[in-house]
């Protein structure tokens, strides 16, 4: 801002006030109009000096200024010359001298700013020294506003091939210092991937993703406002469907997004355009990093088509193969995690890790798969690829390390997505980990019938037992807890309980099993308006106690004696036969 825009009348967003600001002195001529003003500050001391910046434009109501006429050939007593002498060894732009004390400005101090070459202005008894700040405050702040906008273009154009975040980073630091915001970049798990510090708690980040998450599910439009921790939140999208982040709104599950701590409520139209460009630089980078991450995903998609060959029968060439491509990236993650632990169970540090003291590295096969549809309009297999890796990237899974460590391709039918990880000899992916972190905030990006569940195979110890491993983990996502949106299994939940194998069965074969073997209690319950179905299954769930069952059920223990029998006559079956009932139980499970 100039001072010259303090003068103007015809200024769109200066106070109608401010009109009657008046100039008194000029000494510098026309060119002293061009003066940029940085800021205001309001004084009533008689020595203002160590209050003054560069720049500052100085209001002051004159309480320190004593009305007499002093010698005009001696200055010394003259606190005017005194206090302008300061203002202008301090720098200051001009002087605004209000007129409600004395209803004009002083000769003295008139005199003394032309004698310093100070511009001086007459601040009238209606105008508000608030109305004054309270402008140049925001020429000061649309300026800032311009910069920045203007930086962000400019590295907009450099930063294609930057790593993801480093750039975003830089940018965010530079608005907390310029507009006072504090801003953070996470993933849709909630993980941090730039940011002000310290940052934000792992629960706060989960839940702003998970807001963000079902705003774009609902279709809402961006910036999304909430509120964490008693602080107020404006959540901006990066959208991840172009390399420009143009993509449509409410796109994918897959997006990033800017949490910046302030309610956009507040703002103007170019702080908004702002936040929105430094979005779209963030999609920028992140398609850079995804670039990074190509040749991971080539690789994963070469092992898991050799482990496919092997498990094949294909012979020993496959086999040696994998063997050759798994050793390739166990050497590329060594090298490039050093010596950084994995994680265990606990979340903690395992120093066995890659490259660490504790001994060899290990594989483990992970296996996802999102049903029963697309997400929200994008190409499936990408959409789960890229969300198994972010789930894998939290810091809860596999650590710091874990980019280097891990290689994801899409699978299967397209619906499937498959990790290949990389653990120290004591530390694993466990499916409580994996879990913790898809669960926080994902399932509220689901849509209705949408479920997300993953496989973790045990560690193994070469390439030759990959294929076991990934079986293992496909098997383990099948029997995931099929009533969760966000569920994980693993090795230890199919041996956990022999109902727990039964969605390994093909899915046509478990219901030709059910029906065959209801269809008659279905059938009669359909026609004679009865019970029987779920007296069967309360009998089962009460292991078989007459007691307990009919007081669950409010029947006399006759009357449940007669329906029993009756399931025993319609089906031929013996429910005092152990191989009955689990087939009963079988049956019930899996209609």
């Amino acid at each position: 801002m100039r001072l010259r825009d303090l003068l103007s009348s015809e200024e769109a967003q200066a106070p109608a006030d401010l009109c009657l600001l008046r100039l008194l002195r000029l000494p510098g001529g026309e060119r002293d109009l061009d003066r940029p003003v940085l800021g205001t500050v309001t004084i009533d001391l008689p020595d203002p000096g160590r209050f003054v910046s560069p720049g500052d434009l100085v209001l002051s109501g004159l309480a320190w200024h004593r009305q007499h006429r002093h010698d005009r050939h001696d200055t010394t007593a003259d606190p005017s010359d005194a206090f302008v002498r300061v203002l202008v060894e301090a720098g200051a732009v001009a002087l605004g001298a209000g007129e409600a004390r004395f209803g004009h400005v002083p000769d003295d101090l008139v005199e003394a700013c032309a004698r310093y070459g100070l511009p001086l202005l007459a601040v009238g008894v209606e105008v508000p020294f608030a109305s004054v700040t309270e402008y140049v405050a925001r020429g000061r702040t649309e300026e800032r506003i311009g910069g920045l906008a203007a930086l962000v273009d400019r590295h907009r154009r450099f930063s294609t091939d930057r790593q993801a975040g480093a750039g975003a980073d830089a940018l965010l630091e530079l608005l907390l210092a310029e507009l006072d915001l504090r801003a953070h970049i996470l993933s849709p798990t909630g993980r941090q991937i730039a940011g002000a510090r310290p940052p934000l708690p792992e629960k706060t980040a989960s839940a702003l993703a998970g807001r963000f998450l079902a705003a774009e599910r609902a279709g809402e439009r961006a910036p999304h406002r909430t509120v964490a921790r008693g602080t107020a939140f404006s959540l901006f999208p990066v959208r991840s469907g172009t390399p420009e982040g143009d993509a449509a709104p409410g796109a994918a599950l897959t997006d990033w997004l800017i949490a910046v701590e302030a309610d956009s409520a507040d703002w103007n139209d170019e702080r908004v355009d702002l936040l929105d460009r430094l979005a779209r630089l963030v999609a920028v980078e992140r398609a850079g990093r995804d670039t990074d991450r190509t040749m991971r995903r080539r690789a994963a998609e070469r092992l898991l088509a050799l482990v496919g060959s092997a498990a094949a029968g294909e012979g020993g060439q496959a086999l040696l193969e994998e063997e050759e491509a798994a050793a390739r990236l166990t050497a590329e993650a060594a090298g490039a995690t050093g010596a950084t632990g994995a994680v265990g169970a606990d979340g903690a540090e395992d120093q066995g890790g890659p490259g660490g003291p504790g001994g060899r590295l290990r594989w483990q096969a992970v296996s996802a798969r999102l049903d029963p549809k697309g997400v929200h309009g994008f190409p499936v297999a990408a959409s789960v690829r890229d969300l198994l890796e972010e789930v894998l990237l939290h810091p809860r899974c596999l650590g710091p390390d874990a980019g280097p460590r891990m290689a994801v391709t899409a699978a299967g039918d397209g619906a499937e997505a498959v990790a290949f990880v990389l653990v120290g000899a004591d530390g694993r992916l466990t499916p409580d980990a994996v879990v913790r972190v898809a669960g926080g905030s994902l399932p509220r990006g689901l849509r209705a019938g949408e479920r997300l569940a993953f496989g973790v195979s045990d560690p193994v110890g070469g390439a030759a037992e990959l294929r076991h491993a990934l079986a293992q983990a496909r098997n383990a996502r099948q029997v995931a807890a099929p009533s969760e949106a966000v569920a994980a299994c693993g090795p230890d939940d199919l041996a956990a309980h022999v109902m727990s194998l039964l969605p390994l069965i093909p899915a046509e074969v478990r219901r030709e099993f059910s029906r065959r073997l209801l269809a008659p209690l279905t059938d009669y319950d359909r026609r004679y308006r009865s019970d029987l179905v779920p007296t069967l299954r309360s009998f089962l769930e009460h292991d078989g106690s007459w007691a307990r069952c009919g007081e669950a059920l409010h029947l006399h223990v006759n009357s449940l004696r007669y329906r029993i029998s009756r399931i025993e006559a319609l089906t031929g079956r013996n429910l005092s036969r152990l191989e009955d009932k689990m087939d009963f139980a079988a049956a019930l499970r899996m209609c």
